[in-house]
Protein backbone atom coordinates (compact mmCIF):
# COMPACT_ATOMS: atom_id res chain seq x y z
CA UNK A 1 0.00 0.00 0.00
CA UNK A 2 1.52 3.31 -1.09
CA UNK A 3 1.24 5.32 2.09
CA UNK A 4 2.55 8.81 2.62
CA UNK A 5 5.70 9.41 4.59
CA UNK A 6 3.71 9.12 7.83
CA UNK A 7 2.58 5.58 6.91
CA UNK A 8 -0.96 6.90 6.53
CA UNK A 9 -3.42 6.13 3.74
CA UNK A 10 -6.70 8.07 3.66
CA UNK A 11 -9.72 6.41 2.01
CA UNK A 12 -12.93 8.25 1.10
CA UNK A 13 -16.00 6.00 0.92
CA UNK A 14 -18.77 7.03 -1.47
CA UNK A 15 -22.27 5.55 -1.74
CA UNK A 16 -21.88 5.68 -5.51
CA UNK A 17 -25.48 4.98 -6.49
CA UNK A 18 -26.78 7.87 -4.40
CA UNK A 19 -23.82 10.08 -5.33
CA UNK A 20 -24.56 9.72 -9.06
CA UNK A 21 -28.32 10.10 -8.50
CA UNK A 22 -27.79 13.37 -6.62
CA UNK A 23 -25.45 14.63 -9.33
CA UNK A 24 -27.93 13.42 -11.99
CA UNK A 25 -24.93 12.16 -13.86
CA UNK A 26 -22.97 9.08 -14.77
CA UNK A 27 -19.61 8.76 -13.07
CA UNK A 28 -17.62 9.76 -16.13
CA UNK A 29 -19.73 12.90 -16.65
CA UNK A 30 -19.02 14.33 -13.19
CA UNK A 31 -16.87 17.46 -13.62
CA UNK A 32 -13.23 17.33 -12.56
CA UNK A 33 -13.91 20.17 -10.12
CA UNK A 34 -15.29 17.52 -7.76
CA UNK A 35 -11.71 16.49 -7.00
CA UNK A 36 -11.07 19.92 -5.50
CA UNK A 37 -13.60 19.31 -2.73
CA UNK A 38 -11.85 18.69 0.63
CA UNK A 39 -12.99 15.07 0.95
CA UNK A 40 -11.56 14.14 -2.45
CA UNK A 41 -8.48 16.34 -2.19
CA UNK A 42 -7.48 14.75 1.16
CA UNK A 43 -7.96 11.17 -0.01
CA UNK A 44 -5.26 8.79 -1.14
CA UNK A 45 -7.96 6.48 -2.46
CA UNK A 46 -11.66 6.67 -3.30
CA UNK A 47 -13.87 3.65 -2.58
CA UNK A 48 -16.87 3.51 -4.90
CA UNK A 49 -19.34 1.36 -2.96
CA UNK A 50 -22.16 -0.24 -4.91
CA UNK A 51 -20.85 0.02 -8.45
CA UNK A 52 -21.86 -3.46 -9.71
CA UNK A 53 -25.02 -4.57 -11.50
CA UNK A 54 -27.85 -4.85 -8.97
CA UNK A 55 -30.22 -7.75 -8.45
CA UNK A 56 -33.90 -7.34 -9.38
CA UNK A 57 -34.77 -10.06 -6.88
CA UNK A 58 -32.97 -8.20 -4.09
CA UNK A 59 -35.20 -5.19 -4.73
CA UNK A 60 -38.33 -7.38 -4.40
CA UNK A 61 -37.07 -8.99 -1.19
CA UNK A 62 -36.15 -5.62 0.35
CA UNK A 63 -39.61 -4.22 -0.38
CA UNK A 64 -41.29 -7.09 1.48
CA UNK A 65 -38.83 -7.37 4.41
CA UNK A 66 -40.55 -5.99 7.54
CA UNK A 67 -37.31 -5.35 9.45
CA UNK A 68 -35.74 -3.48 6.55
CA UNK A 69 -38.87 -1.43 5.95
CA UNK A 70 -38.66 -0.14 9.53
CA UNK A 71 -35.05 0.91 8.95
CA UNK A 72 -36.00 2.53 5.64
CA UNK A 73 -38.71 4.57 7.39
CA UNK A 74 -36.23 5.85 9.98
CA UNK A 75 -33.87 7.04 7.24
CA UNK A 76 -36.52 8.60 4.97
CA UNK A 77 -39.78 9.89 6.40
CA UNK A 78 -41.14 10.41 2.86
CA UNK A 79 -40.03 6.94 1.70
CA UNK A 80 -41.52 5.61 -1.51
CA UNK A 81 -41.00 2.30 -3.31
CA UNK A 82 -38.74 3.86 -5.94
CA UNK A 83 -36.22 4.62 -3.17
CA UNK A 84 -35.63 0.88 -2.58
CA UNK A 85 -32.99 -0.26 -5.05
CA UNK A 86 -31.66 -3.47 -3.44
CA UNK A 87 -28.45 -4.31 -1.64
CA UNK A 88 -25.14 -3.46 -3.33
CA UNK A 89 -23.80 -6.63 -1.67
CA UNK A 90 -26.32 -8.82 -3.48
CA UNK A 91 -24.46 -8.63 -6.80
CA UNK A 92 -26.13 -9.90 -9.96
CA UNK A 93 -22.96 -9.68 -12.05
CA UNK A 94 -19.57 -7.96 -11.90
CA UNK A 95 -20.42 -5.46 -14.62
CA UNK A 96 -21.27 -1.78 -13.99
CA UNK A 97 -24.60 -0.60 -12.65
CA UNK A 98 -26.03 1.35 -15.59
CA UNK A 99 -27.02 4.21 -13.30
CA UNK A 100 -23.27 4.69 -12.66
CA UNK A 101 -21.47 3.68 -15.85
CA UNK A 102 -22.41 2.29 -19.24
CA UNK A 103 -19.28 0.19 -19.55
CA UNK A 104 -16.22 -0.88 -17.56
CA UNK A 105 -14.16 1.46 -19.72
CA UNK A 106 -15.90 4.44 -18.09
CA UNK A 107 -14.81 3.20 -14.66
CA UNK A 108 -11.30 2.83 -16.01
CA UNK A 109 -11.44 6.44 -17.19
CA UNK A 110 -12.45 7.54 -13.70
CA UNK A 111 -9.54 5.52 -12.33
CA UNK A 112 -7.19 7.29 -14.75
CA UNK A 113 -8.40 10.69 -13.49
CA UNK A 114 -7.70 9.63 -9.91
CA UNK A 115 -4.31 8.15 -10.80
CA UNK A 116 -3.24 11.42 -12.47
CA UNK A 117 -3.94 13.09 -9.12
CA UNK A 118 -1.90 10.46 -7.28
CA UNK A 119 -4.97 8.67 -5.93
CA UNK A 120 -6.22 5.09 -6.20
CA UNK A 121 -9.61 3.61 -7.01
CA UNK A 122 -11.08 0.94 -4.71
CA UNK A 123 -14.08 -1.20 -5.72
CA UNK A 124 -16.11 -3.85 -3.90
CA UNK A 125 -15.51 -7.57 -4.07
CA UNK A 126 -17.90 -9.90 -2.22
CA UNK A 127 -16.19 -13.29 -1.83
CA UNK A 128 -18.95 -15.06 0.09
CA UNK A 129 -22.03 -14.78 -2.12
CA UNK A 130 -23.90 -13.29 -5.07
CA UNK A 131 -27.61 -12.60 -5.52
CA UNK A 132 -30.20 -15.40 -5.59
CA UNK A 133 -31.00 -14.53 -9.23
CA UNK A 134 -27.37 -14.02 -10.30
CA UNK A 135 -26.30 -14.90 -13.82
CA UNK A 136 -23.47 -16.93 -12.25
CA UNK A 137 -25.97 -19.54 -11.02
CA UNK A 138 -27.15 -20.08 -14.58
CA UNK A 139 -23.58 -20.25 -15.86
CA UNK A 140 -22.10 -22.31 -12.99
CA UNK A 141 -24.93 -24.18 -11.21
CA UNK A 142 -22.50 -26.53 -9.41
CA UNK A 143 -20.40 -23.74 -7.89
CA UNK A 144 -22.86 -22.98 -5.08
CA UNK A 145 -23.44 -24.74 -1.78
CA UNK A 146 -26.29 -27.20 -2.16
CA UNK A 147 -28.58 -28.50 0.56
CA UNK A 148 -29.73 -32.08 0.47
CA UNK A 149 -33.30 -32.89 1.45
CA UNK A 150 -35.96 -30.27 2.12
CA UNK A 151 -35.79 -26.48 1.95
CA UNK A 152 -35.11 -24.87 5.35
CA UNK A 153 -35.10 -21.26 6.55
CA UNK A 154 -31.47 -20.82 5.43
CA UNK A 155 -31.97 -22.23 1.93
CA UNK A 156 -34.14 -21.77 -1.15
CA UNK A 157 -35.28 -23.67 -4.24
CA UNK A 158 -33.77 -22.23 -7.41
CA UNK A 159 -35.55 -22.40 -10.75
CA UNK A 160 -32.96 -24.96 -11.90
CA UNK A 161 -34.38 -27.43 -9.34
CA UNK A 162 -31.41 -27.29 -6.93
CA UNK A 163 -31.72 -26.23 -3.29
CA UNK A 164 -29.01 -23.75 -2.37
CA UNK A 165 -27.99 -22.21 0.94
CA UNK A 166 -28.28 -18.48 1.42
CA UNK A 167 -25.05 -16.61 2.04
CA UNK A 168 -24.54 -16.24 5.79
CA UNK A 169 -22.13 -15.97 8.68
CA UNK A 170 -22.12 -18.44 11.60
CA UNK A 171 -23.98 -16.17 14.03
CA UNK A 172 -27.09 -15.17 12.07
CA UNK A 173 -29.64 -16.56 9.64
CA UNK A 174 -28.83 -16.27 5.96
CA UNK A 175 -29.17 -13.13 3.86
CA UNK A 176 -32.27 -14.06 1.90
CA UNK A 177 -31.30 -12.19 -1.26
CA UNK A 178 -27.98 -14.06 -1.62
CA UNK A 179 -26.65 -17.52 -2.51
CA UNK A 180 -23.58 -19.11 -0.91
CA UNK A 181 -20.50 -19.97 -2.98
CA UNK A 182 -19.15 -23.47 -2.27
CA UNK A 183 -15.56 -22.95 -1.12
CA UNK A 184 -14.90 -26.69 -1.14
CA UNK A 185 -15.06 -26.55 -4.95
CA UNK A 186 -11.71 -25.59 -6.56
CA UNK A 187 -13.57 -24.21 -9.60
CA UNK A 188 -15.00 -21.46 -7.38
CA UNK A 189 -11.51 -20.25 -6.51
CA UNK A 190 -10.52 -20.31 -10.19
CA UNK A 191 -13.60 -18.27 -11.13
CA UNK A 192 -12.95 -15.75 -8.36
CA UNK A 193 -9.39 -15.32 -9.61
CA UNK A 194 -10.82 -14.47 -13.02
CA UNK A 195 -13.35 -11.99 -11.55
CA UNK A 196 -10.62 -10.27 -9.56
CA UNK A 197 -8.28 -10.23 -12.52
CA UNK A 198 -11.01 -8.41 -14.50
CA UNK A 199 -11.54 -5.94 -11.64
CA UNK A 200 -7.79 -5.27 -11.50
CA UNK A 201 -8.01 -3.92 -15.06
CA UNK A 202 -10.26 -1.04 -13.94
CA UNK A 203 -9.31 -0.53 -10.27
CA UNK A 204 -6.29 -0.27 -7.99
CA UNK A 205 -7.71 -2.47 -5.28
CA UNK A 206 -10.72 -4.14 -3.69
CA UNK A 207 -12.51 -3.82 -0.39
CA UNK A 208 -13.44 -7.42 0.39
CA UNK A 209 -16.79 -7.76 2.13
CA UNK A 210 -16.80 -10.04 5.22
CA UNK A 211 -13.39 -11.34 4.21
CA UNK A 212 -13.16 -13.89 7.04
CA UNK A 213 -16.11 -15.99 5.81
CA UNK A 214 -14.11 -18.12 3.30
CA UNK A 215 -11.57 -19.09 5.99
CA UNK A 216 -11.51 -22.84 6.54
CA UNK A 217 -12.53 -22.79 10.21
CA UNK A 218 -15.22 -20.14 9.70
CA UNK A 219 -16.76 -21.86 6.68
CA UNK A 220 -16.84 -25.19 8.50
CA UNK A 221 -18.41 -23.60 11.58
CA UNK A 222 -21.05 -21.98 9.39
CA UNK A 223 -21.90 -24.81 7.00
CA UNK A 224 -20.28 -27.99 8.34
CA UNK A 225 -18.15 -28.22 5.19
CA UNK A 226 -14.36 -27.81 4.95
CA UNK A 227 -13.30 -25.14 2.49
CA UNK A 228 -10.16 -25.19 0.40
CA UNK A 229 -7.46 -22.56 1.01
CA UNK A 230 -8.91 -19.36 -0.40
CA UNK A 231 -7.00 -16.13 0.23
CA UNK A 232 -3.61 -17.86 0.14
CA UNK A 233 -4.50 -18.92 -3.41
CA UNK A 234 -6.12 -15.72 -4.60
CA UNK A 235 -3.92 -12.95 -3.19
CA UNK A 236 -0.54 -14.30 -4.42
CA UNK A 237 -2.12 -14.96 -7.84
CA UNK A 238 -3.18 -11.30 -8.19
CA UNK A 239 -0.08 -9.87 -6.54
CA UNK A 240 2.17 -11.76 -8.94
CA UNK A 241 0.43 -10.06 -11.86
CA UNK A 242 -0.05 -6.68 -10.18
CA UNK A 243 2.09 -6.27 -7.04
CA UNK A 244 0.57 -2.87 -6.19
CA UNK A 245 -3.04 -4.10 -6.31
CA UNK A 246 -4.59 -3.53 -2.87
CA UNK A 247 -6.56 -6.02 -0.79
CA UNK A 248 -8.60 -4.42 2.02
CA UNK A 249 -10.48 -6.71 4.40
CA UNK A 250 -13.69 -6.07 6.24
CA UNK A 251 -12.97 -8.52 9.05
CA UNK A 252 -14.12 -9.20 12.63
CA UNK A 253 -13.85 -11.90 15.34
CA UNK A 254 -10.11 -11.42 15.97
CA UNK A 255 -9.27 -12.65 12.47
CA UNK A 256 -7.45 -9.44 11.54
CA UNK A 257 -3.88 -10.61 12.06
CA UNK A 258 -4.60 -13.92 10.33
CA UNK A 259 -5.74 -12.09 7.20
CA UNK A 260 -2.79 -9.72 7.34
CA UNK A 261 -0.54 -12.78 7.39
CA UNK A 262 -2.38 -14.09 4.32
CA UNK A 263 -1.46 -10.98 2.35
CA UNK A 264 -4.10 -8.33 3.01
CA UNK A 265 -2.69 -4.82 2.82
CA UNK A 266 -4.98 -3.61 5.57
CA UNK A 267 -7.79 -4.94 7.75
CA UNK A 268 -10.69 -3.26 9.55
CA UNK A 269 -9.90 -2.19 13.12
CA UNK A 270 -13.38 -2.64 14.57
CA UNK A 271 -11.77 -3.23 17.97
CA UNK A 272 -10.67 0.40 18.22
CA UNK A 273 -14.14 1.59 17.18
CA UNK A 274 -15.80 -0.61 19.82
CA UNK A 275 -13.42 0.53 22.55
CA UNK A 276 -14.06 4.17 21.72
CA UNK A 277 -17.77 3.39 21.70
CA UNK A 278 -17.49 1.77 25.14
CA UNK A 279 -15.27 4.61 26.47
CA UNK A 280 -12.70 2.08 27.66
CA UNK A 281 -9.72 4.39 28.21
CA UNK A 282 -7.25 1.70 29.25
CA UNK A 283 -8.15 -0.66 26.40
CA UNK A 284 -8.00 2.14 23.81
CA UNK A 285 -4.56 3.13 25.06
CA UNK A 286 -3.23 -0.43 25.13
CA UNK A 287 -4.73 -1.26 21.74
CA UNK A 288 -2.75 1.60 20.20
CA UNK A 289 0.44 0.13 21.66
CA UNK A 290 0.14 -2.98 19.47
CA UNK A 291 2.92 -4.14 17.15
CA UNK A 292 3.97 -1.45 14.66
CA UNK A 293 3.49 -3.66 11.59
CA UNK A 294 -0.01 -4.62 12.75
CA UNK A 295 -0.83 -0.94 13.25
CA UNK A 296 0.32 0.04 9.76
CA UNK A 297 -1.94 -2.65 8.28
CA UNK A 298 -5.02 -1.55 10.25
CA UNK A 299 -7.87 0.52 8.88
CA UNK A 300 -9.46 2.93 11.39
CA UNK A 301 -12.83 4.66 11.21
CA UNK A 302 -15.46 6.32 13.36
CA UNK A 303 -18.24 5.48 10.93
CA UNK A 304 -18.96 3.57 7.73
CA UNK A 305 -22.10 2.32 5.99
CA UNK A 306 -22.54 -0.52 8.53
CA UNK A 307 -22.19 1.60 11.67
CA UNK A 308 -24.23 4.42 13.11
CA UNK A 309 -23.26 7.88 11.95
CA UNK A 310 -20.30 9.17 13.94
CA UNK A 311 -21.95 12.47 14.85
CA UNK A 312 -25.17 10.68 15.81
CA UNK A 313 -23.40 8.22 18.08
CA UNK A 314 -20.52 10.25 19.53
CA UNK A 315 -21.82 13.81 19.09
CA UNK A 316 -19.06 16.42 19.11
CA UNK A 317 -16.77 13.83 20.70
CA UNK A 318 -16.64 12.38 17.19
CA UNK A 319 -14.32 15.30 16.32
CA UNK A 320 -11.81 14.11 18.92
CA UNK A 321 -12.05 10.52 17.73
CA UNK A 322 -11.57 11.47 14.09
CA UNK A 323 -8.59 13.61 15.12
CA UNK A 324 -7.19 10.60 16.97
CA UNK A 325 -7.30 8.31 13.91
CA UNK A 326 -5.59 11.08 11.93
CA UNK A 327 -2.57 10.59 14.21
CA UNK A 328 -2.37 6.82 13.76
CA UNK A 329 -0.37 4.70 11.36
CA UNK A 330 -2.21 2.76 8.69
CA UNK A 331 -5.38 3.41 6.71
CA UNK A 332 -7.94 6.00 7.78
CA UNK A 333 -11.46 5.69 6.35
CA UNK A 334 -13.94 8.54 6.26
CA UNK A 335 -17.47 8.19 4.98
CA UNK A 336 -19.53 10.34 2.64
CA UNK A 337 -21.70 12.65 4.77
CA UNK A 338 -19.41 12.37 7.80
CA UNK A 339 -18.01 15.85 7.22
CA UNK A 340 -21.53 17.29 6.87
CA UNK A 341 -22.56 16.04 10.29
CA UNK A 342 -25.11 13.58 8.92
CA UNK A 343 -26.92 11.80 11.73
CA UNK A 344 -29.23 9.45 9.84
CA UNK A 345 -27.79 6.09 8.86
CA UNK A 346 -28.87 5.37 5.28
CA UNK A 347 -29.48 1.64 4.71
CA UNK A 348 -27.42 0.43 1.76
CA UNK A 349 -30.60 -0.77 0.02
CA UNK A 350 -31.85 2.81 -0.46
CA UNK A 351 -31.14 5.01 -3.46
CA UNK A 352 -31.91 8.31 -1.73
CA UNK A 353 -30.92 9.93 1.54
CA UNK A 354 -32.05 12.80 3.72
CA UNK A 355 -30.26 16.07 3.11
CA UNK A 356 -28.44 16.98 6.34
CA UNK A 357 -25.90 19.62 7.22
CA UNK A 358 -24.33 20.82 10.47
CA UNK A 359 -22.19 23.94 10.05
CA UNK A 360 -20.00 23.37 13.10
CA UNK A 361 -19.17 19.81 12.00
CA UNK A 362 -18.44 20.92 8.46
CA UNK A 363 -16.14 23.68 9.68
CA UNK A 364 -14.14 21.23 11.81
CA UNK A 365 -13.68 18.79 8.94
CA UNK A 366 -12.62 21.56 6.58
CA UNK A 367 -9.83 22.49 9.00
CA UNK A 368 -8.90 18.84 9.49
CA UNK A 369 -8.76 18.14 5.76
CA UNK A 370 -6.57 21.19 5.15
CA UNK A 371 -4.10 19.89 7.73
CA UNK A 372 -4.19 16.36 6.28
CA UNK A 373 -3.34 17.84 2.86
CA UNK A 374 -0.55 19.91 4.40
CA UNK A 375 1.14 16.71 5.53
CA UNK A 376 1.22 15.12 2.09
CA UNK A 377 4.67 14.28 0.74
CA UNK A 378 6.42 16.03 3.60
CA UNK A 379 9.39 14.60 5.44
CA UNK A 380 7.54 13.61 8.58
CA UNK A 381 7.87 11.75 11.83
CA UNK A 382 5.16 10.42 14.16
CA UNK A 383 6.13 10.29 17.82
CA UNK A 384 4.37 8.69 20.78
CA UNK A 385 5.19 10.22 24.12
CA UNK A 386 4.51 9.97 27.83
CA UNK A 387 2.89 12.90 29.55
CA UNK A 388 4.57 15.34 31.85
CA UNK A 389 3.50 16.00 35.43
CA UNK A 390 -0.27 15.75 35.94
CA UNK A 391 -1.92 15.49 39.34
CA UNK A 392 -4.41 12.88 38.05
CA UNK A 393 -3.75 9.22 38.80
CA UNK A 394 -3.09 6.69 36.01
CA UNK A 395 -2.44 9.56 33.64
CA UNK A 396 -0.45 7.28 31.34
CA UNK A 397 -3.71 6.32 29.66
CA UNK A 398 -4.16 9.80 28.22
CA UNK A 399 -3.27 9.63 24.52
CA UNK A 400 -0.54 11.94 23.31
CA UNK A 401 1.06 12.06 19.86
CA UNK A 402 3.31 14.41 17.89
CA UNK A 403 3.92 14.83 14.18
CA UNK A 404 6.98 16.70 12.97
CA UNK A 405 7.20 17.87 9.35
CA UNK A 406 9.42 20.23 7.39
CA UNK A 407 7.27 23.33 7.91
CA UNK A 408 5.30 22.69 11.10
CA UNK A 409 4.73 20.30 13.94
CA UNK A 410 1.50 19.00 15.42
CA UNK A 411 0.54 18.00 18.95
CA UNK A 412 -2.47 15.82 19.71
CA UNK A 413 -3.74 15.07 23.19
CA UNK A 414 -6.98 13.22 24.00
CA UNK A 415 -8.45 13.05 27.49
CA UNK A 416 -10.03 9.60 27.80
CA UNK A 417 -10.87 10.16 31.47
CA UNK A 418 -14.37 10.85 32.82
CA UNK A 419 -13.08 14.01 34.52
CA UNK A 420 -11.03 17.04 33.54
CA UNK A 421 -7.24 16.72 33.37
CA UNK A 422 -4.86 19.58 34.02
CA UNK A 423 -1.16 20.18 34.41
CA UNK A 424 1.93 20.81 32.32
CA UNK A 425 2.65 19.04 29.07
CA UNK A 426 6.36 18.31 28.70
CA UNK A 427 7.45 18.22 25.06
CA UNK A 428 9.70 15.49 23.64
CA UNK A 429 13.32 16.38 23.01
CA UNK A 430 12.84 16.48 19.22
CA UNK A 431 10.32 19.31 19.53
CA UNK A 432 12.28 21.14 22.21
CA UNK A 433 15.18 21.38 19.75
CA UNK A 434 12.86 22.82 17.10
CA UNK A 435 11.51 25.39 19.54
CA UNK A 436 15.03 26.49 20.44
CA UNK A 437 15.71 27.14 16.75
CA UNK A 438 12.69 29.46 16.34
CA UNK A 439 13.80 32.98 15.41
CA UNK A 440 10.90 34.74 17.12
CA UNK A 441 10.49 34.64 20.88
CA UNK A 442 6.71 34.62 20.52
CA UNK A 443 5.07 31.52 19.01
CA UNK A 444 1.58 31.56 17.51
CA UNK A 445 -0.24 28.28 17.10
CA UNK A 446 -3.74 27.09 16.24
CA UNK A 447 -6.05 24.38 17.57
CA UNK A 448 -7.74 22.53 14.71
CA UNK A 449 -10.44 21.32 17.09
CA UNK A 450 -12.08 24.71 17.72
CA UNK A 451 -10.09 27.05 15.45
CA UNK A 452 -8.70 29.05 18.37
CA UNK A 453 -5.25 30.64 18.13
CA UNK A 454 -2.80 31.01 21.01
CA UNK A 455 0.42 32.85 21.76
CA UNK A 456 3.20 31.49 23.92
CA UNK A 457 6.85 32.37 24.40
CA UNK A 458 9.65 29.96 23.61
CA UNK A 459 10.31 29.80 27.33
CA UNK A 460 6.69 28.72 27.98
CA UNK A 461 7.01 25.88 25.49
CA UNK A 462 10.31 24.68 26.88
CA UNK A 463 9.03 24.70 30.45
CA UNK A 464 5.87 22.82 29.45
CA UNK A 465 2.48 23.85 28.07
CA UNK A 466 -0.28 24.19 30.66
CA UNK A 467 -3.27 22.03 29.68
CA UNK A 468 -6.83 21.89 31.00
CA UNK A 469 -8.95 19.44 29.06
CA UNK A 470 -12.48 18.20 29.73
CA UNK A 471 -13.41 14.52 29.43
CA UNK A 472 -13.42 13.11 25.86
CA UNK A 473 -12.05 16.40 24.53
CA UNK A 474 -8.81 16.92 22.68
CA UNK A 475 -6.33 19.47 21.37
CA UNK A 476 -4.90 19.30 17.87
CA UNK A 477 -2.27 22.02 17.92
CA UNK A 478 -0.44 23.08 14.77
CA UNK A 479 2.69 25.20 15.19
CA UNK A 480 4.31 26.64 12.07
CA UNK A 481 8.11 26.67 11.99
Amino acid sequence: MEKNLLNQFFIYQLNTRIFCAEKKSLLIQIPDSIFEEPEFASADAVWLMGIWKPSPKSVEICKSHDGLKKEFGKALQDLNEKDIIGSPYSIFEYIPNLSIANHKYEIKQFKFKLNVLGKKLILDFVPNHVSVDSIYIDLFPDYFLEKKGEVCKNSFLHKNGKIYYYGRDPFFDGWSDTVQWDFSNPNVISLHKKILEDISEIADGVRCDMAMLPLTDVFEKTHGVKSLPYWTEIIPFLKKKKPEFLFIAEVYWNKEFELQEMGFDCTYDKTLYDRLKNSDKKEVYLHLKADKEYQTKSLRFIENHDEERGFSHFGENSFSYFALVCFLDGAILYHEGQSRGSELKTPVQLGRRQNEFDENTNDFYKRAFVQIQNRKDKTSELIDSNLGSYPNENVEFVILKFIITENFFEIFILNTYPEKIYGKLKLPIQIEKLIQDFKNEEIIFKDIMDNQSFKRTKKDFLEGIHIELDSKKSHWFVISR
